[in-house]
């Protein structure tokens, strides 16, 4: 019980609060929403862990010896499943048929340098940025933080300010392939890791 991570709940808390305090009707981005969602989703995971943490405790500190109902587990497995891979299947739907087509075990780099064409920033229809630190708000920083640089605050926006000032996208992708990808074993499948490729390839957008 002592190993569980109470401040992250207070963090997320604290973050939904402040996105939400700056939804207004006259400026409403999805981008904005999605990351309340995965946030709330986030947030909805670990209460779940949590409450089941203190059910045992409460057993433990009664002698009751029970192993946990395998309806708890499943909704604890259901529920870190669907956190993952949310937007995956609509994102899915989006991409190029030759992309979903390939083998599933390709690396992301792989899929880019067969089908360059097919970038996630084309793809998405999307236009370039000029800073990324303006571009990801706060709630999406944390969601960054939490699941692609194992909650290292500043590991993630030391990152995201290299991938910022590179001169061109061969650069910037050659650092996600050969120092983020290794570092932090990044799953290419992973929404987080796809979204922040197409962060990128906005950057270096013509």
């Amino acid at each position: 019980m002592e190993e569980f991570n109470f401040k992250a709940i207070e963090n997320l808390v604290k973050f939904i609060g402040d996105g939400i305090s700056k939804i207004s009707p006259e400026d409403l981005h999805s981008i904005d929403i999605e990351a309340l969602l995965d946030s709330s989703r986030l947030l909805n995971e670990k209460l779940i862990v949590l409450n089941y943490l203190l059910e045992n405790r409460i057993k433990d500190s009664s002698s009751i010896k029970e192993y946990p109902k395998s309806k708890d587990i499943d909704k604890i497995e259901e529920n870190q499943i669907d956190l993952m891979d949310v937007i995956v299947e609509e994102e899915a739907k989006s991409e190029n048929p030759i992309i979903s087509s390939s083998n599933p075990n390709k690396s992301i780099n792989e899929i880019h340098s067969n089908s360059p064409q097919t970038s996630l920033a084309d793809q998405f229809g999307q236009q370039s940025i000029l800073d990324l630190n303006k571009e990801i708000g706060i709630n999406e920083r944390y969601l960054m933080t939490e699941n692609l640089f194992a909650g290292d605050s500043e590991e993630c926006s030391d990152s995201i300010q290299k991938l910022n000032e590179f001169e061109n996208l061969i650069q910037a992708k050659d650092f996600l392939k050969n120092e983020l990808f290794k570092k932090y074993n990044w799953n290419s499948k992973s929404n987080h890791v796809k979204r922040l490729i197409n962060l990128v390839e906005r950057r270096y957008q013509n």
